[in-house]
């Protein structure tokens, strides 16, 4: 027993020293996609502001497209290296965090009322591109015959992505006394103007920069990301709906507490709503036209399922002045733990259920002969007799 006992110590500890430099990669990576997409984003603020372009435009279009350069960043080399599971765990993880994780803190932090008119214009669009998103995967051919988006549908996402960018230029040029205007130009825009003092050239040095970062970041997390699921016997897209996308929705998860601690509810909502969109159309059309994407098998429709859900509930903002108080954001957080927690049990049931591989062990008869003995799940075992030279 004692000798048992220290056998799984050790094996444990082992597990542990192997897993560790991963995650410190992995978390090293992380930091650079952020970093890179804060620095893309302040970088390319000053540029279009320079450019005449109006706050709300910027906020609407180029703030939000930065909180989603992580996620983009990350896809693009998972998708180069086939590593499809992880992209796909990514885009819907963090969706499912920007609601239930990121409003839910919000919430929490102060009560959430939607006022703007731009807001409550948007958010349908987001159900009725989500529940398209969730359809998309059932348009033939799919992905080797299988529910999966391909690279036409890659492409029809990334004109969606053109339109909606588009249709948000116009709006912004229309609203421009919207509510949502003043708190762009108060939380998103000036200070990030006051921070680089309006230098163009440092805020194209600083754009550029970020992309660096990025593509470095990018590369760090899926390497390590992979063969941290490897070790621990589960898929990766497990790990990109959980550390993967918790991580990358840390940009939101700042910028929208805050939001709603300066009582900026429609900022915090807003930024949630293009994140979101920006994800599904943009990072998961031009992640497919790298690579298709299938559905994964593991956890891949609850996962979307969790996502749709998670959308619909911001149906009310859309309709009525109802706020999101702390028991709703608390609620949001209790059904996000529970979205997660149900991805968790579905992946590691599913590496519990799979049939181990066969081992074998060889001795030498006293004859002369080889023996191969294969202790198979079914627990069958075979025995091979080969003549030995």
């Amino acid at each position: 027993m004692l000798a048992f006992l220290k056998t799984m110590s050790n094996e444990s500890s082992d597990v542990f020293w192997t897993l560790f430099p991963l995650l410190g990669w992995m978390l090293l990576g992380l930091a650079l996609l952020l970093l890179g997409g804060k620095w893309l984003v302040d970088g390319s603020v000053v540029i279009a502001r320079r450019m005449g372009i109006s706050t709300l435009v910027i906020g609407l279009t180029v703030v939000a497209f930065g909180t989603s350069a992580p996620e983009l960043a990350l896809n693009i080399v998972a998708a180069i290296d086939g590593q499809t599971g992880l992209a796909f765990g990514n885009v819907v993880g963090s969706n499912i965090a920007n609601i239930g994780l990121v409003i839910g803190l919000s919430a929490l932090a102060a009560p959430l009322l939607v006022s703007s008119r731009i807001i409550k214009l948007e958010l349908p669009w987001l159900m009725v591109v989500t529940t398209l998103f969730l359809l998309l995967t059932w348009l033939p051919p799919g992905v080797q015959n299988a529910p999966g988006y391909n690279r036409l549908d890659g492409v029809l996402l990334a004109l969606g992505a053109v339109a909606i960018a588009g249709h948000w230029y116009w709006l912004g040029r229309r609203e421009a006394g919207d509510s949502l205007s003043t708190e762009a130009t108060e939380s998103e825009v000036q200070d990030r103007d006051n921070q680089l003092a309006g230098s163009l050239p440092m805020s194209i040095l600083l754009a550029l920069g970020g992309l660096i970062l990025l593509a470095g970041g990018g590369r760090l997390v899926e390497a390590n990301a992979v063969n941290f699921a490897v070790q621990l016997g589960i898929g990766e897209v497990l790990i990109g709906l959980t550390i993967v996308a918790i991580a990358t929705t840390l940009p939101e998860i700042a910028t929208c507490v805050i939001a709603a601690r300066r009582g900026q509810p429609d900022l915090a909502i807003g930024t949630v709503v293009g994140s979101n969109l920006f994800n599904i159309v943009l990072v998961m059309g031009l992640t497919s036209i790298v690579h298709p994407v299938p559905v994964p098998a593991t956890g891949g429709w609850w996962a979307l399922g969790a996502m749709l859900v998670f959308t619909l509930l911001l149906w009310p903002l859309a309709l009525t002045q109802r706020s999101i108080g702390r028991i709703e954001g608390g609620l949001l957080l209790l059904l996000y733990l529970v979205a997660i927690g149900g991805s968790v049990w579905i992946a590691t049931s599913d590496a519990t259920n799979e049939p181990q591989p066969a081992t074998s062990t060889i001795s030498s008869g006293s004859d002369g002969q080889v023996v191969v003995d294969h202790a198979r799940s079914r627990g069958d075992d075979r025995r091979l007799h080969a003549r030995g030279r």
